[in-house]
Parts: C-alpha cells; sequence; structure tokens
C-alpha cells in the first residue's frame, strides 16, 4: 500500500481497525486487553505481510484463475497474469481499486466503488463494503456486490453479456497476538480438502485426514498448509487460532462453502491466513459453485472476527 492511500479507524467496544481505501484492504485489528490496556493483534498487519494480500478483499474472484484464461457464455476472456510464478491469474481485480467513503461514524464505515470493464472482464460491478467493530461482536465485514452493465447514453450496453461470473473472498491472516504460531492451534470444520496444482487448478478432492485435518485444532508446529477446504457446516462455520499458552483465541465466523488456509510462509509464518470463499480456486474455469451475477441483483457475504481469554 502506497504512504500516500487515505485511510480509515473504526473503534469500539476495544477494537481498533484500520481500513485503506484502495480495495478496502483490512490493515489492522487489534483488541484492547482489559488488565493491561494493551492492543493485541487479531491479524498480522498489512505493513508486515507486504505483497501477501494481507487483508484484502478478493473480488471478482479469489484465488486463482489458471492460465489467467477463462470463457463465459461462448466467449474466452485473458486476463492478466499476476501471480509470475504460476502464470495464473491471483485474487481479483478489487485491489486496485479507489474506493470513496459512503457513511462514517466511530465504529463503522462505508466504502463504495466500481470495478469498470477491461478486455479480460468485461463486466461493471458496483461494490459496497461495510466495516463494523463492536464490543460483543469485534470486527464484522460484508461486500456486497451488483453487476450494472448500462450506463446512461451507452451505446455498447445492449451487448453487454447477460451475467457477470463471480466470486469472493477475504484474506485475512490471523494471529493469536504476535504469538509463535508454531505454538497454536487451528480449528476448522471443514470435511473436505481440495487438492490443486500451483496455478490453482483443482485436479481433485479428498476427506481430510492426517496433517490436513483441522476438526480437532491440531498444533501448527511442523505443519505447512496451503489448501483449499469445502463441506463446511451449511448454516455457518466457525474457525480459531487457539494459543494454548495464554489462553488467547481468535475467532472467525462466516457461511462461505469454501476456505482456503495458508500458514505463511510467504511472511515467515507471522499469520496463518484464513480466507472465507464463496467458490474455489479456478471457478471461473470450472464453474464449481461460481456465482453468475444478473442485473442489478446485490450478491453479499461476508465475515467475523473477535477475540477472547479462555
Amino acid at each position: 500500500m502506497s504512504a500516500s492511500t487515505p485511510t480509515v479507524t473504526i473503534t469500539a467496544g476495544g477494537y481498533t481497525a484500520g481500513i485503506s481505501l484502495r480495495g478496502g484492504q483490512l490493515l489492522s485489528l487489534t483488541t484492547r486487553d482489559a488488565g493491561s490496556g494493551t492492543a493485541r493483534n487479531l491479524i498480522v498487519p498489512a505493513d508486515q505481510g507486504a505483497g501477501a494480500y494481507a487483508g484484502a478483499v478478493l473480488a471478482p474472484w479469489p484465488n486463482r484463475i489458471a492460465q489467467a484464461r477463462y470463457t463465459h457464455a461462448g466467449t474466452s476472456y485473458e486476463l492478466e497474469a499476476n501471480d509470475e510464478s504460476t502464470g495464473a491469474a491471483l485474487h481479483g481485480l478489487l485491489t486496485d481499486v479507489e474506493l470513496e467513503v459512503q457513511l462514517q461514524r466511530e465504529s463503522e464505515v462505508h466504502l463504495a466503488g466500481t470495478i469498470e470493464p477491461s478486455a479480460g472482464y468485461p463486466f461493471r460491478l458496483e461494490v459496497v463494503l461495510v466495516y463494523r467493530v463492536a464490543g460483543h461482536l469485534g470486527l464484522t465485514a460484508t461486500l456486497s456486490t451488483r453487476y450494472v452493465p448500462e450506463n446512461p447514453g451507452d451505446d455498447e450496453a445492449t451487448n453487454a453479456p447477460a451475467t457477470a461470473p463471480y466470486g469472493a473472498g477475504f484474506h485475512p491472516y490471523l494471529t493469536a497476538a504476535d504469538a509463535p504460531l508454531k505454538s497454536c492451534r487451528l480449528r476448522l470444520p471443514a470435511r473436505t480438502v481440495a487438492k490443486t496444482k500451483p496455478n490453482g487448478k483443482v485436479v481433485g478432492s479428498k476427506h481430510v485426514s492426517g496433517d490436513l485435518d483441522l476438526t480437532n485444532g491440531p498444533l501448527l508446529a511442523g505443519l505447512t498448509i496451503d489448501h483449499a477446504y469445502t463441506d463446511l457446516p451449511d448454516q455457518g462455520w466457525i474457525a480459531e487460532l487457539i494459543h494454548g499458552p495464554s489462553g488467547f483465541v481468535v475467532r472467525m465466523i462466516s457461511d462461505t462453502p469454501w476456505a482456503q488456509v495458508y500458514t505463511g510462509e510467504s511472511l515467515n509464518r507471522a499469520g496463518v491466513a484464513v480466507e472465507p470463499m464463496t467458490c474455489p480456486p479456478n471457478a471461473f474455469n470450472s464453474g464449481k459453485n461460481l456465482i453468475e451475477l444478473e442485473p442489478g441483483v446485490w450478491h453479499r457475504v461476508g465475515y467475523s472476527l473477535e477475540a477472547f481469554n479462555l
């Protein structure tokens, strides 16, 4: 993030969040210890995760599109391959969009912007991103998106595609107040894990087992994970990062059908990414859980983060 990028801060109930207007990136999230008054991190601050999409909001696709190519409604498109190591298109387009503040109060902010059509993604999307903090809820983030193919006076509007392919996600790196990841446990109630190639193409799936089974909250020491999980509870799911020695817990709640888990090797395991996603990697090609946005219809997805002591 550029030093000149505007930011906003919201605070309530001991929680404080910093948010960038560029893509709505969640820059920081802390809770204040009731005893000492010390601020404790729930996520790895974005300035410690430069280049790792720390706190990014992912739309109109999360994760990767293999070979940066896809076909929609019979037309093939090619995106910028911004993941140089794999040749894939990574984490959508919203990260480069400058958002504007629609409403700001001490404890919440509403941001809005537009993903403009491009050669690789010729679909105009309006987005509204709302962050709130509260003592009894922690932080909640909600992304609302709709496809708006027409502009007044746009002669090409009648030629716009009938639907827009879409997926979304969030990319916080969880940390239990900066405790070493090797001394933390991660619990995620997913029953299936996808097998993917480095470019994001899903080539199979299997029931969770061994080092990839997070259902009982294994210790993360020695575990290296960068996998997409699914078969999560239909009515919503809870993931928890637990630091046993201190009893500090960071809890995430979401209802997405997928969650990517990454043990943060690119940022020296400062935290573990738990990424709620509406679809798996490469959904623009597989069609798995791919959303087709109809004009004017809002799609909403979100998650929450809170901290407590056992």
